[in-house]
């Protein structure tokens, strides 16, 4: 791996590494709240690890349970699916909780769009190949 952080200004590399914690403090939260997801928040975590905290950025890229998804998107832009299972099951009963809750119909429509718009594109991503 390159690091490129040696091209970097000191401050740069704080702030990546700053939003590096920071990104991945949130995905964790993710796992445990159901409205705050997960995924985009460790892809933002693995962006800037890159820029500014190398041992982070492998110990997120060789992680047991997230380091293979993580490759997958990395180097085919691929989605297992079971992700996108879980992915687009966690979206619906969130919509469902916000219909339950009596949330306004504007918003509820708003977050049908954009969750139908995300599956629509988790979907057409292929599915991991092992590499040999």
């Amino acid at each position: 791996m390159i690091d490129i952080s040696m091209k970097l200004h000191p401050t740069s590399i704080l702030g990546y590494r700053v939003l590096a914690v920071s990104a991945l403090s949130a995905g964790t939260l993710g796992l445990l709240l159901p409205l705050l997801p997960t995924t985009p928040f460790i892809l933002v975590a693995l962006w800037a690890s890159a820029r500014g905290a190398p041992k982070l950025h492998e110990k997120i890229l060789t992680h047991p349970r997230f380091g293979p998804s993580v490759q997958a998107w990395q180097t085919q832009r691929a989605v297992s699916s079971r992700a996108k299972w879980l992915a687009c099951s966690m979206m619906t009963v969130s919509w469902f909780g916000l219909w339950l809750s009596d949330v306004h119909s504007g918003i509820l429509a708003a977050l049908a769009v954009l969750f139908v718009a995300v599956a629509t594109y988790l979907l057409a991503r292929p599915e991991p190949v092992e590499s040999s």
